[in-house]
């Protein structure tokens, strides 16, 4: 899709800060479509850059805020609340599938999974997949969400296919894995909902 600013500003208030390519992988865009409407930002005082990252400056968090409130409005605080309820539910089991994924039990023993058990791995990547169904009904029923939360499912779709030959995309920070989709869309759900990440456990 064609990123614009206030597209890249959402992104970066959920992400804080992120590179070029990070920015690209959350707008299902591509760097070379990016970096344009980053350098205008830049410009506009709006975003910064610090090292090999940008962030929103004190103008551009403001112009955040204003984002975040206008969709709030848009979509309603009881249709996001009941939003992130429902995530609530589905967040537990993408909580037990990444322990799976992460830890397994050796000898009665919960050890750190090396992956050298084929079968295993297969068994939580059919986890994930049928979580991921069940995610996917979830977020095509939200017709009257923000385009910000649907895009979403784009992203998770594209972390489940690369995992399937790339094990990086289930939780590794160093790629647009799933685990670190959906946190961001967790945080994306509480900020609409106008609740803390405290105040939603």
């Amino acid at each position: 899709m064609t990123a614009t600013s206030d597209d890249l500003i959402r992104a970066l208030t959920i992400k804080g800060s992120a590179a070029v390519d990070a920015l690209a992988s959350a707008l299902t865009s591509n760097p070379k479509d990016v970096q344009p409407v980053i350098d205008r930002l830049v410009k506009e005082g709006l975003v910064e850059r610090k090292a090999t990252a940008f962030r929103l400056t004190s103008k551009g968090k403001a112009r955040g805020r204003e984002l975040l409130a206008a969709d709030r409005d848009r979509w309603g605080s009881k249709n996001a609340i009941a939003a992130l309820q429902a995530f609530h539910l589905l967040d537990q089991r993408m909580k037990e599938t990444v322990t799976a994924w992460q830890m397994r039990e050796v000898g009665g023993q919960q050890v750190l999974n090396d992956h050298a058990d084929p079968i295993y791995d297969r068994r939580v990547l059919g986890r994930l997949t049928a979580l991921h169904q069940d995610t996917n009904d979830w977020l095509s029923s939200l017709r009257t969400a923000p385009k910000s939360v649907n895009q979403y499912l784009a992203r998770l779709d594209r972390a489940l296919q690369s995992a399937r030959f790339d094990e990086r995309f289930i939780a590794s920070p160093a790629v647009d894995s799933y685990h670190g989709v959906w946190f961001e869309l967790h945080e994306a759900l509480m900020q609409l909902a106008g609740r803390t990440r405290s105040e939603a456990l």
